[in-house]
């Protein structure tokens, strides 16, 4: 043993030694080269291998040996020219010395295999080959070493010849044992020859074949096997005799005995290898065969072979000679060879083999010399001996010879056809011939005809047919004329040779030949790949079944299935059919040959099919459909017993089959995703265990293996999908009533009864389908735990039937009983997949079912869990199963903290890399909580139980979880996971006794957090001790990582660093990608090097806080600040210097206009930008809301660390005082440049109150330098009420709170700091006033916040404001007015907007009037000047007109107004203004544009129009539209409107300025739209013709319509129209008119500027505003299909107003980033009466889902999506609440009436959405006001909110509701503005009374929380209102529409 360790040993370390580039005289290599003799041996060699002193009698010993033998080994892989040459000089010595090599006498001498010479020779000559292969500058050195042997062999030879003997037949004992080893020598030298022969060329092949031939003359061979012979007899005691008698038997013993036969056969080898080479290259012999080689060439034969040069036809006759001889001398000692041994015998056919192998490559290269007929007549001598063809090599050589010879020779090929298939009947080869055989047959046959595959086929098939016909030829006995589908393909065709019979005596014969027909039918058909004429062979097949005998029916069986395999599907179905019959008449006669041939033939099915194949589904459903269909009876209660026996044996016989195919497919990792499929599955073990297949009856435990290997590949019978649904389907499931009978039913329930005895109550209550199904599952989970997985048992739970109390009951018993298997076999600790790392992976996933969504699955969990980790702690003292709970707390947490960051927006999937978890949650908050509690107090449990286990080991995995710990994604610095490791890592274990000793003194605690955080620390110390990445030359470590910190510092280590970070920094500004792993790497080593030095290092100092700067992202300036505090507490004398660069680095911040100052963080009036018509984008205004974060979260943190920072050091450093000062001045001063983003509030009051407190403490300064100060505090502080009040963005009411409680603390503050400029002193003024300006603009702050935070508000949180305390709140802001007014006039005009009082807002005016000159910037000033008409006192602002800012689009169009008495300098204003904006923006006021052309006696609009329309055609287009759609009073087109002929003038001007391009493209765009329009005219003559005709003349003309280039649908400017589907023509139903729908292929321009967040995001973190990136905007195209409704006879102008005031909500809602959702889709009124509608895409109608049967809204979202625990429903009812807010607030607003359930759509996604607005306003359905309510909140709609009002989701309702009229209140003057200039159009909705009553609904006299009051009392009146329901039941009477 230690000898083959030691050689593996070596073998090992120069097989490393021959891979490294270590140089040769340092080597292991060279090493092992001294370790020999070889070098002494070297020496005495001269350059040509001559001996200068003959060494080889020096003995060699094992140790030398073996060294020698591992050198040689390695030498294929040597990797250097240094290494080879070494080697190569070693080794030649030995190679001339091994004829007469002597060996130390040993044991170990005796291991080596077959002899200590051959094997030298052998590794050593092989060696040598090797190296001269890969390195041709050694060849020739190789190859005189090689002649030089083979002199050595030649010359020994030659004097054993040569030497006169007295008795030639008796030799001389030392002249035998010389020529015996010459002998092996040669054999290893021929062995390792012929395996790297293309270590010669052409030539030197010749020339060494023939040297060896010349070398084994006859005389040799002869002297050969005399000294073998003198050996075996001689009776001397000599060691070396004895020996060489022993390696003699040995020889024997492995088959190779010694002699001339094995010389021979080694020669021939070498001649076969050297004629291959001809044929083929040496890369593809090394792999493959020649013979298989050239067979897989098919009949590309003569085209691939080689070139051979003319000089090299001399080798072929050569060998082509050699090969001849040597068949003619074995064919002279046939008879001799049968007589001698087997082992003779093989080596003879071997050497008849290799001549055959040799004379065919030559037969190949030149078939004159090598005479193909000569080898044919020796293939078929050989083939018609049954005694030679026994031997499997030669049997193989001569039947692939067959096959080739026909490829050098075509006209063998009948011949050969007819000799192998007699050969395959008549001989009874073995399986190993068959199957070479077969093959070799069909490569004959694809020379041939198909008529001749055919025949052949025929042949075969009838030595099956019985003996009575065994004579009849093919085509005429047993049917075999095929099938009828068959015979139209291959009919009429006959053999074209003679017909084969079957004359063999003895029943074993004919068994193997049958065997062997039917193997060679199945052979031939596969090698074919022809589908057909596999059907023709199983067809021949399946034909003969049942007429032979039972062996040949189970081969039949067998077959088939090996050629279904690749015939068809029909023909496989077909076959498994069969199957089907076979095992049921192999049962019910007992016929076992049939059932095992049907087994095997299914095995072998499931074996070999894989996924891929077109096959697997059909097999698959086959054996599940067949094992469901046993025992299918039509009356359960009349089943018999013998019945059921029946089908349980064809369900055995199936189970076997599944398993394999299950296994065999790994269904357990790669699980077929199918509904259909599980079921069939899960129906499929309800059967087995019907018929009795259970862990306790005999019959289960028979079949038990295969039943355990189909439950482990197979999911639970409960589905995850199972959740959804609402009712379960086991009562109707007709598998589960099978065999129910009273007895049964009692038997099951004993079986149950017994498994689960705790149960036995619960169980007797039962019904028979019910025990079935836990029957079911207990087998299979059972079955499963057994192989070490119980956690397939939860999914059970999510059954609907679970729900009730009984069958949850025995299923938590089962639960408990899989578990329990599991625990003992892990506690038996024998089977290592039990081991307690495989437990602690089943506690993960029992740990993901603990926060399951679904209640019953969490207790069943849980229980699991406590079972698990009481006996077996271990599980929980892994890294797997620790990591994975300390993450699903976390997780927990996360999900309940989204109550308070992103309330409305639950997210479901929640996911883990450190843990490898992924839970699903519920959107239940409550439920999440309780979920998080159990969990928390379970998981401390559990943890201090595995800490009183293994307390290091627990406590070690906590500390690595703390240090791998990543909180990049979690709230703040906070993770449940994190704290409860510190918390757990503390406790003192109660295994430990002596700190369990320890007295308690007084109320302290003590426990080992120090102990653990030690531990860490010193943890983090080796754990971060890696060497520096390096990025290029500038990257080298700067530091010496293996040095003392007591080490003294070189002066070069600052220098280094400094470069490294000046590399760093450069990348980052450049833009080039840098990870922030490598900068924080960086910057580690950095402040490690500033804490340890005692030098100055100011560069270091200063990157240290730049780099983060540079980056400036929330990760880059929270790594930062955590090194900048650790080096100060390190090293104080930094701090002043690190603190001023910080300081200083902040004031850059300002300069580069980065995060708080960034000019992107811009928050305008909605009305400013472009309205949008289409969907809500709430997950853009997420990203949006994250990317607002993300930039200015590095303020926020710099400002923790600056807050933080001065209160700690306030009574330190004067000059660090002074820097924080600075830097505050200038924040201050910035602050009024700040964004003014909602989300920046919090950060603007942190640096107010940051100043508050630097005020208070600031002692070192003067007075007058605090007033400064305080009034720089008070000045920023107030700049947040320059601009609009702001609610928030998005649904963060953490962050609310947040600001609320900010705000408390800076009013706390102010009134610290009060004392500070109390009073005017000289000539600084008091700042009191401006104080008290800002405490009540705080105290207004903070009420509007808390009635966003706190939406419906609770009884008694609040109270009213009397009419007194109004009072005095209006008095005192009217005696501020001049203070804001003086200090910023906005912050006086914002006044007004916050309160709304008539004095207050009286005294901004006359402000504005008295001085409008520094409100000109200021456009919110304007609606207080004018108040919506021009009044005689604003006479003097008008001239600043000329200069004022633009007001909003909305607001400029209603100065054209009568109300403003057409002043020019107004209409030049409003003109100016209006040109200020993009075009995009003022295209929503189209409409509104139009209608003041009533009113345009200066001529400015229609200026404006024609102007616009020259370089914007959409414009013009649409303007033209709406000028035609308003042209007329009426919808036919008869009434001219007032407004006609200005109309028609403006449009003919527009159309005259047209260019000619412009022109063309709009006369094609309208001719286009004028003909799709036309439609509906052509429509009216078979307007009451059946639909269909309809349709159909809808489809006519369509295909009638050319789609020009660029035209465009009206409703979709943004594309242009590529394609009509002119298939999708649909009439719809209309009384009078004739509206149609079709369906267009749109191409819309998607801009890479839509992706604001991204692009905003970059330039954050690359501290680049948007602006500077000048490069223009990428741009993609998308194309979708768009359906359009087209009107013609109804006014489509009043559905426009309403979806543009829709569209506008939109964009309110958008601006506060308000989780709601409305669809404004979009319609164009193109001409009087007539317009177009885009159709909601996934939508359908309130009214169509009644139509269809489901009668309540809330049964159509459980049928859809799922009972309410499932995700999809949950989802659904989100975004149905979502949008519900929406609509009901607008409803309200705009007073949509007609609210039945025609008008009320459902998207796919679950929204509700509004259409056809005919009436809103002040008018309703025949005037007649059923729907008083103020929207539709019916029975049904609170149903889908949860059924109740106390619901989650209708909570949700009502705060979005009370958010949504909130945020539209704010902005009521341009919503009425819109209504206002469309009073005129004469549109029926409208009453003189419509804009008062309208803004009137924005109640704005109140305050926002009796806004918030108003809102929720109108929820409160709809959903108790009675007239929405007897309005849908008029509508359901009228016009049946159902509800």
């Amino acid at each position: 043993m230690s000898r083959d360790i030691r050689a593996q040993a070596l073998q090992k370390i120069a097989s490393l030694s021959a891979a490294s580039s270590s140089p040769v005289d340092r080597s292991d290599l060279d090493r092992l080269c001294r370790a020999s003799h070889a070098a002494g041996k070297a020496r005495d060699y001269g350059p040509g291998g001559k001996s200068m002193t003959s060494l080889g009698k020096v003995p060699m010993s094992i140790r030398e040996f073996e060294v020698l033998l591992a050198l040689c080994k390695t030498a294929p892989n040597i990797q250097s020219g240094q290494s080879a040459q070494r080697l190569s000089y070693q080794l030649t010595p030995y190679m001339l010395e091994a004829p007469v090599q002597a060996f130390v006498p040993s044991p170990f001498f005796r291991k080596i295999d077959p002899s200590p010479t051959e094997s030298l020779t052998f590794h050593v000559a092989g060696a040598l080959l090797s190296v001269g292969v890969n390195y041709s500058d050694l060849q020739e050195t190789v190859s005189d070493s090689i002649g030089a042997f083979l002199n050595t062999c030649t010359r020994a030879a030659d004097s054993v010849v040569a030497s006169p003997a007295e008795d030639p037949d008796n030799i001389h004992l030392g002249d035998a044992i010389r020529t015996m080893t010459i002998v092996v020598a040669l054999l290893g030298f021929l062995e390792a020859a012929s395996a790297q022969t293309d270590f010669w060329r052409a030539g030197g092949r010749l020339a060494l074949i023939q040297k060896v031939r010349h070398l084994l003359s006859d005389r040799f061979l002869v002297a050969v096997e005399t000294a073998l012979s003198t050996i075996r007899n001689s009776h001397s005691h000599d060691r070396e005799v004895k020996e060489w008698k022993r390696l003699v038997r040995h020889y024997a013993h492995l088959e190779r005995p010694l002699g001339a036969m094995l010389l021979q056969r080694s020669f021939m080898w070498l001649v076969v290898s050297s004629t291959s080479l001809m044929v083929a290259d040496a890369d593809s012999l090394r792999k493959t065969h020649i013979l298989d080689l050239l067979m897989s060439r098919g009949g590309s034969i003569h085209s691939e072979l080689p070139i051979v040069l003319e000089g090299d036809m001399h080798s072929v006759d050569v060998f082509a000679a050699y090969a001849a001889e040597q068949m003619n001398v074995i064919e002279a000692d046939a008879d001799y060879t049968r007589m001698g041994t087997s082992s003779q015998q093989r080596l003879a056919y071997e050497v008849k083999s290799a001549a055959l192998v040799s004379f065919l490559n030559c037969s190949l290269i030149n078939e004159e010399t090598a005479d193909a007929d000569t080898l044919l007549n020796w293939l078929q001598e050989t083939l018609e001996d049954p005694f030679q063809m026994a031997d499997d090599t030669l049997a193989s050589v001569v039947l692939k010879s067959l096959a080739l010879i026909c490829h050098i020779s075509p006209s063998f090929a009948s011949t050969v056809s007819r000799l192998l298939p007699r050969f395959l009947v008549q001989t009874a080869p073995h399986s190993d011939a068959v199957a070479i055989a077969s093959k070799c047959l069909a490569f004959v046959l694809k020379l041939l005809s198909k008529d001749a595959v055919i025949s052949t086929l025929y042949s075969l098939g009838n030595v099956l047919s019985p003996e009575s016909e065994s004579n009849l030829t093919n085509g005429h006995a047993n049917g075999t004329a095929a099938e009828p589908g068959l015979t139209s393909i291959y009919g009429g065709r006959h053999s074209m040779g003679s017909a084969i019979s079957l004359k063999i005596d003895g029943d074993d014969d004919t068994s193997y030949a049958y065997e062997n027909v039917v193997k060679t039918i199945c052979g031939i058909a596969a090698a074919c790949q022809d589908e057909k004429m596999t059907a023709l062979a199983q067809s021949m097949l399946l034909q003969k079944f049942g007429k032979i005998n039972p062996n040949a029916d189970a081969e039949i069986v067998t077959g088939a299935a090996t050629l279904a395999l690749s015939g068809g599907q029909l023909e496989f179905r077909a076959l498994l059919k069969m199957y089907t019959r076979v095992c049921h008449v192999g049962i019910t006669e007992n016929k076992e040959y049939l059932l095992g041939a049907v087994m095997r033939a299914r095995t072998h099915l499931s074996a070999n099919l894989s996924r891929e194949s077109p096959l697997f589904d059909i097999y698959w459903e086959h054996l599940l459909e067949t094992i469901i269909s046993a025992g299918d009876a039509p009356m359960s209660g009349h089943t018999k017993e013998a019945d059921v026996q029946l089908a349980a044996r064809e369900i055995g016989e199936l189970l076997h089959p599944l398993a394999v195919f299950m296994s065999r497919n790994d269904l357990a990792a790669q699980p077929i995703e199918n509904d259909e499929t599980a079921q069939l599955l899960r129906d499929a073990w309800f059967n087995i265990v019907v018929h009795g297949f259970t862990a306790s009856t005999d019959r289960g435990k028979q079949y038990m293996n295969e039943l355990r290997a189909i439950a482990v590949h197979s999911p639970p019978l409960v589905p995850e999908q199972r959740s959804e649904q609402v009712e379960s389907d086991i009562e109707l499931n007709t598998v589960l009533r099978r065999g129910n009978s009273n007895e049964r039913e009692a038997a099951q329930k004993k079986q149950l009864c017994e498994l689960i005895p705790s149960k036995a109550g619960d169980i007797k209550s039962l019904s028979y389908r019910k025990v079935i199904f836990l029957q079911s599952a207990y087998l299979v989970e059972s079955l499963r735990a057994d192989v070490g997985d119980c956690t397939k048992v939860f999914p059970y739970f999510l059954e609907p039937i679970m729900r009730k109390g009984d069958v949850s009951s025995v299923m938590e018993g089962i639960a408990a009983a899989v578990v329990d298997k599991y625990v003992k076999r892990t506690l038996g600790g024998t089977d290592p997949a039990f081991s307690a790392q495989y437990a602690a992976k089943q506690l993960v996933s029992i740990f993901c079912s603990c926060c399951h969504r679904i209640e019953r699955v969490q207790q069943a969990a849980f229980t699991c869990a406590d079972r698990i980790i009481r006996d077996v702690p271990s599980a929980l003292c892994s890294r797997t199963s620790l990591f994975a709970l300390l993450e699903l707390l976390s997780m927990m947490w996360t999900s309940c903290l989204e109550a308070e960051t992103d309330l409305y927006t639950p997210r479901a999937v929640f996911k883990s890399d450190l843990g490898n978890v992924t839970v699903e949650l519920s959107d239940d908050y409550d439920f999440r909580r309780y979920t998080l509690d159990i969990l928390n107090r379970k998981a401390k449990v559990w943890v201090n139980t595995a800490i009183n286990l293994a307390p290091l080991d627990v406590k070690g995995l906590l500390q690595t979880y703390l240090s791998e710990f990543s909180d990049e994604g979690a709230y703040g610095h906070i993770s449940l996971g994190r704290s409860f490791a510190l918390e757990l890592g503390s406790i003192i274990p109660s295994t430990d006794q002596r700190l369990q000793s320890l007295e308690r003194v007084g109320d302290t605690d003590i426990n080992t957090a120090s102990d653990l955080i030690a531990q860490y620390t010193t943890r983090q110390e080796y754990r971060y001790g890696e060497t520096l990445p390096e990025r290029g030359n500038e990257l080298l470590s700067f530091m010496q990582l293996g040095r003392r910190p007591s080490m003294k510092q070189s002066l070069n280590d600052s220098a280094n660093a400094s470069t490294a970070l000046a590399h760093v920094e450069a990348r980052i500004l450049s833009k080039r990608t840098t990870s922030l792993h490598e900068v924080r790497d960086i910057l580690r080593r950095a402040a490690a090097l500033l804490c340890r030095s005692q030098n100055d290092e100011s560069a270091v100092a200063r990157y240290l806080v730049s780099i983060p700067f540079a980056l400036f992202t929330k990760q880059s300036i929270k790594a930062g600040a955590s090194l900048w505090l650790g080096v100060i507490n390190e090293n104080p004398r930094l701090e002043s210097k690190l603190v001023n660069e910080i300081a200083q680095q902040w004031e850059f911040t300002i300069s580069r206009r980065v995060g708080l100052f960034n000019p992107v963080l811009t928050h305008p009036d909605p009305f400013f930008l472009k309205e949008e018509n289409g969907p809500s984008e709430l997950e853009a205004l997420a990203k949006r809301k994250q990317l607002v974060h993300d930039m200015l979260s590095p303020h926020a943190r710099l400002l923790q660390f600056f807050s933080s920072h001065f209160n700690a050091t306030r009574l330190g450093s004067i000059d660090t005082r002074r820097s924080l000062l600075r830097m505050l001045n200038i924040t201050l001063d910035a602050l009024k440049d700040a964004s003014p983003h909602p989300m920046a509030r919090e950060l603007r009051f942190l640096i107010i109150l940051f100043g508050f407190r630097v005020l208070r403490s600031s002692t070192m300064i003067g007075a007058t330098a605090q007033w400064r100060l305080k009034e720089r505090i008070l000045s920023a502080g107030l700049g947040w009420f320059r601009n609009s009040p702001k609610w928030s963005f998005g649904s963060n009411v953490l962050q609310l709170k947040t600001e609320v409680r900010l705000i408390s603390d800076v009013l706390a503050a102010l009134k610290t700091v009060a004392f500070i400029g109390a009073h005017t002193v000289g000539n600084v003024q008091s700042l009191q006033a401006k104080e008290q300006l800002f405490q009540l603009l705080l105290e207004n702050e903070q009420t509007r916040l808390s009635v966003w935070i706190n939406p419906l508000g609770h009884h008694g949180s609040h109270v009213h404001l009397h009419s007194s305390a109004k009072s005095a709140t209006e008095s005192a802001l009217v005696s501020l007015v001049r203070t804001a007014w003086s200090l910023d006039p906005s912050i006086a005009i914002e006044l007004a907007t916050r309160f709304h009082y008539p004095r207050l807002h009286r005294e901004i005016r006359f402000l504005l009037l008295s001085n409008p000159e520094r409100a000109i910037s200021l456009p919110e000033a304007l609606p207080l000047i004018f108040g919506g008409q021009l009044q005689s006192d604003a006479a003097p602002v008008l001239k600043y007109l000329l200069c004022w800012e633009p007001v909003n689009p909305v607001t400029a169009v209603t100065m054209f107004l009568p109300a403003y008495k057409y002043h020019p300098f107004l209409t030049q204003y409003a003109m100016r203004a209006l040109e200020s904006h993009d075009i995009d923006v003022t295209f929503f006021y189209v409409p509104q544009i139009v209608q003041t052309l009533r009113y345009d006696t200066l001529g400015y609009v229609e200026r404006y129009i024609l102007e616009t329309a020259q370089f914007s055609q959409m414009f013009a287009h649409q303007i033209i539209w709406n000028m035609k759609a308003n042209s007329y009073k009426d919808d036919d087109g008869q009434v001219p409107d007032e407004i006609k002929p200005t109309l028609d003038r403006v449009m003919g001007k527009m159309v005259d300025a047209f260019s000619d391009e412009d022109r063309d493209f709009y006369e094609r765009e309208f001719a286009f739209f004028d003909e799709v329009t036309s439609i509906s005219g052509k429509l009216k003559p078979i307007r009451e013709r059946p639909k269909d005709e309809k349709k159909q003349k809808i489809e006519e003309e369509l295909r009638k319509i050319k789609v020009e280039v660029g035209v465009y649908l009206p409703s979709n400017p943004d594309g242009s129209v590529i394609g009509i589907d002119r298939k999708s023509g649909k009439p719809l139903q209309s009384h009078a008119k004739c509206p149609f729908m079709a369906t267009f292929r749109i191409q819309k321009t998607k801009s890479e500027a839509a992706r604001l967040e991204d692009a905003a995001a970059q330039a954050s973190s690359s501290h680049t505003a948007l602006q500077q990136n000048g490069a223009a905007p990428e741009t993609t195209t998308v194309e979708v299909w768009q359906s359009a409704i087209f009107k013609v006879g109804d006014d489509c102008r009043q559905d426009l107003l309403a979806l543009q005031m829709v569209a506008a909500f939109r964009g309110i809602f958008h601006d506060v980033g308000l989780d709601v959702w409305v669809f404004p889709y979009r319609v164009t009124a193109t001409g009087p009466g007539c317009g177009m509608i885009d159709v909601l895409p996934n939508a359908i109608s309130r009214d169509m889902l009644g139509r269809e049967a489901v009668n309540k809204l809330y049964d159509y979202f459980v049928s859809k999506y799922g009972n309410e625990d499932s995700l999809r429903f949950q989802q659904a009812r989100n975004n149905f609440v979502k949008s519900m807010a929406a609509y009901s607030v607008i409803s309200f607003l705009l007073q949509f009436k007609d609210r039945h359930n025609g008008n009320i759509m459902i998207d796919d996604a679950g929204h509700i959405i509004h259409i056809d607005f005919g009436f809103c306003f002040d008018i309703a359905p025949g005037g007649i006001k059923f729907e008083r309510a103020p929207f539709k909140l019916t029975q049904e709609m609170l149903a889908v909110m949860g059924g109740s009002t106390d619901h989650q989701s209708f909570k949700w309702f009502e705060e979005l509701c009370v958010k949504a009229f909130l945020a539209s209140r704010q902005h009521c003057e341009k919503l009425c503005q819109m209504v206002w200039l469309m009073m005129d159009s004469g549109l029926p909705c409208f009453k003189p009374e419509s804009v008062k009553h309208f803004r009137e609904r924005f109640v704005l006299e109140r305050s926002e929380r009796e806004a918030a009051d108003f809102m929720r009392d109108l929820i409160k009146k709809s959903y108790s209102s009675y007239s929405t329901g007897i309005y849908d039941q008029f509508q359901l009477l009228t016009n049946g529409i159902p509800y």
